[in-house]
């Protein structure tokens, strides 16, 4: 017997809901004896086993964890088979304890909606073991301003042929494996029919030209004098009826200014103001009349983060578009809207254009690409809207057009980076987690010190980049390897992976008593924490503490506890 795959039975828990972790075996019994062994961090808590007394294909382990009403908790797991007192394989997964997924908001996507994929129950099973916690329905509606269809079978905007009962289903699959279920919606785009009757609710170039995408989508005054402000709230109520848990609230990055005609008069809409107030109407309107509303607003390359962070939305969500190109980019986007929102999470929608089918790249060589980015940008305390159906992962803005991951080896990286954002978010995403990157390390700064290979605070080109932060009882250093990169264009199909770096040496001048060193990473040891030994040492300020990290590939992640 063997064990063919482990996973939650949600993508997250609730305070006081009863764990469950699947195991799913194949083969012929032997007597086994199944064990699981439950980790905070590096601390086993809890093991529980299960004797294998018949011809079992799944068993669950079922447990209660106390967690204090902790805004976010994550715990690693690990399933270890037994035959005859010998352990023969050993499979790892993670689960976290939320308050809600807004506390960790790791965002997934569903695109496909026809009569056929009522059947198709594996794609939410599969986003499950990812732990996507919260889904995005994009393209589910009938029509950008009409969003509810009449019928079951509906034709979309773009002619594909959708099934309303499919879209309920999947909302109610999603609910099972403790998901928000999101719903597409664009704030000012519709149809030509509704425009052509409308166009008092239009925005306007300044030469008098209506805004939008040639005959297929108009562009409608969103402010508070215009009807339609009221109009598309009203529709977004509606889908809160059907079923959904929350609006994401698309907008296209343009125009940043227009001009309205409102009852006959000329004036000008800065939209970077009109927005807040069409998020802050949405969820008074809705929740006033007796529902509960979660907003996504898409930040359209950062615009406009600085009025719409504050807003009574969820999450700052950033979709990313040049010139944000370099790995430092996705650092600078998700650190400056932490400034604006600190109680926020920040969720990325980083395309990854290499995977394109049209640009022929070797798969390889997104593959690389993907991991650096996803690496960052964890690193950095963000989520990454990547993942969704069927294997699938974004390259396109137009979700229909992902790829599917094929290659299984990749597949199980994607998993160990995900199992890992969850076993360690309190070190990663935790709100009262300071950066102090540019304060301690590199240049005049000798708080921490690297030697054995060249590391920096910035992300830069053949060096390893140092994210130094801190939390009450913690200091934490992510390591993340750019050593042989020569493109820091994080949307570029990279030839191969960083060239590892062994035994590097690093120094930390504290104050506090060291009680342990460990490291842990996504790319080592199925992402379980490895204890490093470390001794104090006499430095230029005081006392240091000095240990040795002896593997880097893309990502090591350091923690300190006093």
């Amino acid at each position: 017997m063997i064990i063919k795959d482990i996973y939650p039975a949600k993508a997250q828990f609730r305070n006081g809901e009863r764990i469950g972790i699947i195991v799913e075996l194949e083969g012929e019994l032997e007597s086994d004896i199944l064990r699981c062994n439950v980790y905070k961090l590096h601390e086993q808590i809890r093991t529980l086993e299960i004797f294998l007394s018949n011809k079992e294909e799944k068993v669950t382990f079922e447990f209660d964890i106390d967690n204090c009403e902790d805004l976010i908790s994550g715990y690693g797991v690990e399933v270890e088979l037994y035959h005859m007192d010998e352990m023969k394989q050993a499979l790892s997964t993670a689960f976290d304890i939320l308050l809600s997924w807004k506390y960790a908001p790791r965002y997934g996507f569903l695109a496909d909606f026809s009569k056929a994929d009522l059947e198709d129950k594996e794609d939410l099973k599969e986003m499950n073991k990812f732990h996507l916690n919260v889904v995005q329905y994009y393209d589910w509606m009938y029509r950008h301003h009409d969003l509810i269809p009449k019928s079951d079978i509906f034709i979309d905007p773009l002619e594909r042929v959708l099934s309303l009962s499919t879209v309920k289903d999947k909302i109610d699959l999603a609910h099972k494996y403790g998901m928000g279920a999101i719903a597409y919606g664009a704030v000012y785009a519709s149809a030509p029919e509704y425009y052509k009757k409308n166009k008092d609710l239009g925005i306007y170039k300044n030469n008098g030209d209506i805004y939008g995408f040639g005959d297929f989508l108009y562009m409608m005054d969103i402010s508070r004098e215009n009807k339609w402000h009221d109009h598309i709230i009203n529709e977004f109520y509606k889908v809160i009826k059907l079923g959904f848990d929350g609006i994401h609230m698309d907008q296209y990055g343009f125009p940043k200014e227009a001009i309205s005609r409102i009852n006959g008069k000329r004036a000008i809409r800065n939209l970077r103001e009109d927005f807040p107030n069409l998020i802050n109407d949405t969820k008074r309107y809705i929740e006033e009349k007796g529902e509960k509303v979660s907003l996504i607003f898409n930040a359209v390359n950062n615009w406009p983060v600085e009025t719409v962070a504050k807003s009574e939305q969820d999450a700052v969500y950033i979709e990313v578009w040049p010139p944000n190109d370099t790995y430092q980019d996705l650092y600078n986007l998700i650190t400056n809207a932490k400034i604006y929102a600190p109680d926020k999470q920040v969720i990325l929608a980083a395309y990854m254009k290499p995977f394109l089918e049209e640009l022929n790249i070797p798969v390889e060589q997104a593959e690389n690409s993907t991991l650096l980015t996803m690496a960052t940008i964890f690193a950095s305390g963000g989520f990454h809207l990547l993942l969704g159906e069927n294997r699938g992962i974004l390259d396109d803005p137009y979700y229909p057009k992902y790829r599917t991951i094929e290659n299984e080896k990749f597949n199980e990286k994607l998993r160990n980076y995900y199992d890992f954002i969850v076993k360690y978010e309190e070190l990663l995403f935790d709100f009262d987690i300071i950066d102090t990157s540019m304060v301690n390390t590199g240049g005049i700064n000798g708080e921490y010190v690297i030697k054995g290979v060249q590391a920096s605070p910035k992300v830069e080109a053949d060096k390893v980049w140092s994210l130094v932060k801190e939390k009450p009882d913690f200091k934490i250093i992510n390591l993340v390897n750019f050593k042989g990169i020569e493109d820091m264009n994080w949307n570029e199909p990279k030839e191969k992976i960083p060239s590892k770096v062994e035994d590097i040496e690093i120094s930390v001048l504290t104050c506090n008593e060291v009680k342990a060193v460990y490291l842990a990473s996504p790319d080592l040891n199925k992402g379980k924490s490895i204890k490093l030994n470390f001794s104090y040492a006499k430095g230029d300020q005081g006392d240091e503490i000095r240990f040795i990290v002896p593997e880097l590939n893309i990502w090591d992640l350091i923690y300190i506890m006093y």
